[in-house]
């Protein structure tokens, strides 16, 4: 009975202390209403982003971009045995995808460890933003520097197609092979078809061929006086794809002309990147409509064209016939030679505008100044 007393008196105590500390925490009375503060300015609502299904789908459809990968994988820039070429650091600017990268990123000129063709990539960047400037992205479209000027002076700036500029370009002009300063000669050896080719080829005022006693190997010494200019490689001219120095009148020899119309005329992609064509443009073939909207009947292009190709057979001829070319599956392939410097300016203006392709197109002006320079130093 004493231990329940106990049990009782601890549990009051207990119930007593709990009531103590509960009254010493209680809230007390509100104080007075405090002054009523000043809003906050309020928060600027942020931009709705774009619906992809709108905006990037403008491009990135899988109809449009299998119609561009279509046509731009049957064009040179996917295919042909160039891209071999990008092993070289010479070359790799142009002839390897990394190549180009870096060269246009650094301006460094590297080798390709190993040279793959170019891709989407190659000329296209990642898009700045995804809100705004949603065009397809270019890798670079300043202006360019062109290879054949030491002093950096000749700069060819065609808007967006700068960055065809890049490649599309001279890398010699005539003066790298009419450069001697005395009379001289080279000796070269030729085996297998070449012996037929090189037996009566333009070896000069005394030059000579000699075929060995088996027959299988002809030495040609070619004789090079002050009049001559010596024709030292069977790739000679001002490179493939001199298209930015047709452009600017610079590629002909002796001397530059006339440069092409700019007021209308601005870039290449006017013409060669036209949705109307294949892929979107990617087949690089040029829309000759785009011409006749605003000429009309005044410049018949495809006339023109006809008339430069009627001439340059004609100068075909007559450069075989001196062995400066020889003429293999309808292709055109210079000869080691030495001939008057008057006919290698022909040589050399025939070779302008051969490897640029367009057949005058891409300056009518300049390539008839070139071809009648050619036709009077050969003899019409």
């Amino acid at each position: 009975m004493r231990k329940v007393n106990l049990f009782y008196l601890f549990s009051a105590l207990v119930f007593g202390a709990l009531l103590m500390v509960t009254s010493c925490t209680k809230e007390g009375p509100a104080g007075p209403a405090g002054k009523d503060g000043v809003d906050g300015v309020d928060g600027t609502d942020g931009t709705p982003g774009v619906d992809a299904n709108t905006h990037c789908l403008n491009c990135h459809t899988a109809v449009k971009m299998e119609a561009i990968e279509t046509a731009f994988n049957e064009t040179p820039h996917a295919m042909g045995a160039s891209w071999a070429r990008g092993t070289s650091a010479s070359c790799g600017r142009c002839h390897s995808n990394d190549g180009y990268v870096e060269f246009v990123r650094s301006g460094a000129e590297i080798a390709a460890a190993v040279s793959t063709p170019v891709v989407c990539g190659t000329c296209h960047a990642d898009h700045v933003s995804l809100e705004t400037d949603m065009g397809a992205p270019m890798r670079e479209v300043g202006p360019v520097v062109a290879v054949v000027d030491a002093t950096g002076e000749t700069v060819f700036d065609h808007g967006v197609g700068n960055i065809c500029a890049t490649c599309h370009q001279a890398r010699s002009t005539g003066a790298t092979y009419d450069n001697q300063t005395e009379p001289t000669t080279f000796t070269r050896t030729f085996t297998g078809d070449d012996i037929a080719v090189y037996q009566n080829g333009a070896l000069g005022p005394n030059g000579s061929a000699t075929l060995n006693g088996t027959g299988d190997t002809l030495t040609v010494v070619f004789d090079v006086p002050l009049t001559h200019v010596y024709i030292s490689s069977t790739h000679a001219g001002p490179h493939h794809g001199p298209m930015a120095n047709m452009f600017a009148g610079i590629v002909g020899y002796p001397t530059n002309g006339i440069v092409f119309d700019r007021d209308h005329h601005t870039d290449c992609v006017n013409c060669h990147l036209n949705d109307s064509t294949a892929g979107y443009g990617h087949s690089f073939l040029p829309d000759v409509q785009i011409c006749n909207n605003c000429h009309g009947d005044a410049f018949d292009v495809e006339g023109f064209q006809s008339e430069v190709e009627e001439r340059m057979a004609a100068l075909e001829v007559k450069l075989e016939e001196i062995h400066a070319i020889h003429v293999e599956d309808g292709e055109v392939h210079p000869m080691y030679a030495s001939i008057t410097r008057e006919e290698f300016q022909a040589f050399w203006n025939f070779m302008g505008i051969y490897e640029d392709k367009s057949m005058g197109i891409h300056n009518p002006d300049y390539t008839e100044q070139m071809l009648n320079l050619a036709e009077d130093n050969l003899g019409k």
